[in-house]
C-alpha cells in the first residue's frame, strides 16, 4: 500500500475532466506481477498456412526446407516432465488471413492440451470468440462489440456477450467452463473457425489437480480440420504469417517490429498472469489529475546483438509491466532464411489480469467529485496531439467496487483519432464531502488492449454537495 499526495503542481490541471497529464509526469503502477505462466499465441498474427502456431515442446517439421520456429529452453514447471506444466493461463489473438500460392485456406484454430505422461485431470475457465474484425460497416468498431472488448468482457461475466447467445452458427465460440475433466489423449480445449479476417481470440484459466499438461496451438484447413488430423500436423509443420524475420534488417522485427515501432508479437510462455496492486492518495487540490502507468510498456531496441529494453529497465516492474519469457520462439528459418522470431517480454502484457485499488481521501476543505479513468497515450503522446487513424486505443471491459458495493460493469473505449477524439473513458465517479473517502477496486482483462501505453487517471472537480 502505498500513499500519495496529489500537492505536485505538474500533476495538477485546471479545466474540465478531460485533461490528461503528459505522458512523463505519470506515476509508477503500484505493485508488481504475480500467478502462473501466462502462455501467449500472437505471432503472426494473421495466419496463412495451416500447421503449429505454439508448442510448449520443440518440434521438428518433417519435410525439408519448411518453416522452422526454434524454442528457448526454459524449465516451465519444476514438479513436471520438460514441455509441460500444471497451470496457466492462456491467451490468443490469431487473425484468419488468405493463403498464398498453394497454400489451402485456414479455416480454424485449435488449442489442444494432452497429458505429458499418463492421464491428467483439469480444470478449464474462461472465453473463446471468433468473430468479425468490424461490427456492422467495416472499419466501424465503436458500438462495443469488438473483438478485444468481447474476450475482455467475457472474462469479467463468466458468460458469451449477449451479441452471440442468439446466433445460431458462432463459429465454435463458447464459455469454456469445465471441472474434473480426466484425459489420456490430445483434447480440445477451443476450436474456433472462421472466413478470411475474423478474429480469433481467447482468454482461458488452466489448472491440473493430478498430473501435467503439454499445450499446442494448430491452425488447420478443411482438410485437416478434425482433432486427430490437427494434433498430427501439429507434430509435422509449422504455421506461417506475418511474422518477420531479421535476415536483412539489423534491428528490425521483432526486436521492434517491421515498422520500427519498439515492439514485437509474443508467442511462448511468460513468467507472469496478473498485476495486483494498491494505493491511498489525498486530494488536496479542488481541480486536479493525477495519473499511473497503466501497460507500461519500454519499447524494445537492438543493441549490438541483443534485443534490449530502451530504456533498459527492469522487468516486471511498475514502470515496466511486462513479464519475461520462460520458453518463446526466438528465431526462426523459412527456406533459407532466418530471423528473429517473438517478443522476449509479453508485449505491454498481453492477456494478463489487473486487480488495482485506489483509495481517495478528500481535503480540500470542500465537495468535489472525484472520477478514476481510463486514458491512452499512442506513442507516448496526450491523445489529443494523437496523430494515429486507428479506430480504438483502448476498448476493455471493467468490474468495480466503490466501498465495497458492486456498480454496473464499465466498457472504456478511448479513441485517439483527431477526427473523433475520445480521449478518457470514466470508470467511475463520486460526489465527496470534505474529509470523505472512497475505496475502488478495480479489475480488467489486457485482451481490451488496443495500444500502448495507458493510464489510470484520479480527476478532481469543484462540486455541489449532496
Amino acid at each position: 500500500m502505498f500513499r500519495e499526495s496529489l500537492l505536485l503542481a505538474s500533476l495538477c490541471l485546471a479545466g474540465s475532466a478531460l485533461a490528461q497529464p503528459a505522458y512523463n509526469t505519470l506515476r509508477a503502477m503500484p505493485g508488481t506481477m504475480d500467478g502462473k505462466p501466462l502462455v501467449i499465441s500472437n505471432n503472426p498474427e494473421a495466419v496463412s498456412r495451416e500447421g503449429l502456431l505454439l508448442g510448449s515442446e520443440p518440434m521438428t517439421p518433417a519435410v525439408a526446407g519448411t518453416v522452422r520456429r526454434d524454442l528457448t529452453n526454459g524449465t516451465l514447471d519444476s514438479a513436471c516432465p520438460a514441455g509441460s506444466l500444471r497451470e496457466f493461463a492462456f491467451y490468443m489473438h490469431h487473425l484468419l488471413a488468405r493463403p498464398s500460392g498453394s497454400d489451402a485456406q485456414v479455416e480454424r484454430v485449435y488449442v489442444l492440451v494432452e497429458p505429458a505422461s499418463g492421464s491428467a485431470t483439469f480444470n478449464a475457465y474462461g472465453a473463446a470468440i471468433s468473430q468479425a474484425d468490424y461490427i456492422g460497416t467495416a472499419g466501424s468498431l465503436d458500438p462495443g462489440q469488438s473483438p478485444s472488448y468481447s474476450v475482455s468482457l467475457a472474462s469479467l461475466t463468466g458468460t458469451l456477450p449477449n451479441w452471440f447467445s442468439n446466433s445460431t452458427n458462432n463459429n465454435g465460440s463458447r464459455f469454456v467452463n469445465i471441472a474434473g475433466q480426466t484425459i489420456n489423449s490430445v483434447f480440445a480445449l477451443a476450436n474456433l473457425r472462421g472466413n478470411p479476417g475474423n478474429s480469433l481470440d481467447a482468454r482461458i484459466k488452466v489448472r491440473a489437480t493430478s498430473g501435467c499438461l503439454r499445450v499446442r496451438v494448430v491452425a488447420t484447413s478443411a482438410a485437416n480440420g478434425s482433432v486427430a488430423l490437427a494434433n498430427t500436423l501439429s507434430r509435422r509443420a509449422y504455421a506461417w504469417g506475418n511474422v518477420a524475420t531479421t535476415a536483412t534488417v539489423v534491428g528490425g522485427a521483432p526486436c521492434t517490429d517491421s515498422n520500427s515501432i519498439g515492439w514485437g508479437r509474443p508467442a511462448g510462455f511468460y513468467q507472469f498472469e496478473r498485476w495486483s496492486g494498491s494505493t491511498t492518495i489525498d486530494i488536496t487540490q479542488s481541480t486536479s489529475t493525477t495519473g499511473w502507468k497503466y501497460l507500461a510498456a519500454p519499447p524494445n531496441m537492438q543493441s549490438g546483438s541483443s534485443c534490449v529494453m530502451n530504456p533498459s529497465t527492469a522487468t516486471p516492474s511498475s514502470d515496466s509491466q511486462r513479464s519475461n519469457a520462460i520458453r518463446y520462439y526466438h528465431t526462426n528459418t523459412s527456406g533459407t532464411t532466418e530471423g528473429r522470431d517473438s517478443d522476449p517480454w509479453s508485449t505491454a502484457n498481453y492477456g494478463a489480469e489487473y486487480s488495482l485499488g485506489f483509495s481517495a481521501v478528500n481535503r480540500t476543505g470542500r465537495c468535489v467529485i472525484a472520477r478514476l479513468q481510463v486514458t491512452n497515450y499512442p506513442g507516448g503522446r496526450t491523445c489529443s496531439t494523437s496523430t494515429s487513424n486507428m479506430t480504438r486505443h483502448y476498448d476493455g471491459a471493467f468490474t468495480i467496487t466503490q466501498n465495497g458495493v458492486a456498480q454496473p460493469l464499465q466498457r472504456a473505449f478511448v479513441k485517439c483519432n483527431p477526427a473523433d477524439l475520445k480521449p478518457v473513458a470514466t470508470i467511475a465517479s463520486k460526489v465527496m464531502r470534505a474529509n470523505e473517502q472512497v475505496n475502488w477496486n478495480i479489475r480488467t482483462f489486457v485482451p481490451g488492449l488496443i495500444s500502448a501505453p495507458a493510464a489510470v487517471l484520479l480527476d478532481s472537480q469543484p462540486a455541489t454537495c449532496p
